[in-house]
Parts: structure tokens; C-alpha cells; sequence
């Protein structure tokens, strides 16, 4: 015998069984996720600047760096530093908080602004890999986890 009530009741249970899955990967409009794979401490390998073609690694010289630290509570904190590109100069001690999106994205809030709130950073293998695109600049940034 079937009853009208059935699929509604199959509908509700594939929607619960959904929503549960989500939370348990962390997926959602809930509140800002954090994972301890990626916590640790980050380190700049590159900080690739591409500008009319042209592409220079600032990680080599003296004046560039960026050290982060993502913390299991969501919060961040590191240095910026770029000194010699007349574009993308700047100093900052970063303070502020990181979360984990879909798919595999880490994104930042700082209470200084920078143009790393503004990239979105996937996870590869290694680290964190992100990319910005400003006004006729690219920036590549590709982060290392060292712990």
C-alpha cells in the first residue's frame, strides 16, 4: 500500500543525511570554519609580481616577506613586508582571524588592511597557494607550512 506521505518523509531524510554531511566537512553559512590541517606556521617560498609581462620573485630580495600563524581558534597573526616594489609597498603586522571555505579555500580578515584579504588561498600540497589581481599587476603568493 503506498502512502502519499512517503516521499515527502524519503525527501526530509536525504535533506537531513545532506545537512548532516555538510557539517560534519565543514560546509555551510554557519559560523566560519577552521581545520587542524591547516593550522601552523606559513612562510612565503614565492611572491610572484607580474606586470606587463614581466614577472619578478620579491622573495629574493632583502625587503619582502610574509610569515603567517593560523591558530586552531581561527585567529592569525605574521608580518608583511614589501619593500621594494613601488606598487605593493607596505609594512604590516597582521592580527586577525582565518577561515576554511569551500572548496579548500582559506581567506583571511586582518584589522590593517591588505590586499591578502582580498586573495583567496587554496590549499595544495605543501601549503597555501593564492592569487591577486590588482591594477595591471598579478600577484602570486605560494606559502609553506613549516609545522
Amino acid at each position: 500500500m503506498y502512502h502519499r506521505g512517503l516521499p515527502l518523509l524519503a525527501l526530509l531524510l536525504m535533506l537531513s543525511q545532506a545537512c548532516a554531511e555538510r557539517e560534519r566537512i565543514g560546509i555551510g553559512p554557519t559560523e566560519p570554519q577552521v581545520s587542524p590541517a591547516v593550522t601552523g606556521t606559513y612562510a612565503a617560498t614565492r611572491f610572484l609580481v607580474e606586470r606587463e609581462g614581466r614577472v619578478n620573485d620579491l622573495i629574493g630580495e632583502p625587503d619582502t616577506r610574509l610569515d603567517l600563524r593560523l591558530n586552531g581558534d581561527g585567529s592569525a597573526r605574521g608580518q608583511l613586508k614589501i619593500g621594494t616594489d613601488p606598487q605593493l609597498r607596505t609594512k604590516s603586522d597582521l592580527l586577525g582571524t582565518w577561515r576554511l571555505s569551500v572548496p579548500n579555500l582559506v581567506t583571511f580578515d586582518f584589522t590593517s588592511p591588505t590586499f591578502l584579504e582580498e586573495v583567496g588561498f587554496q590549499i595544495v600540497h605543501d601549503g597555501l597557494r593564492g592569487e591577486w589581481f590588482g591594477d595591471d599587476v598579478r600577484v602570486v603568493i605560494e606559502l609553506k607550512k613549516l609545522d
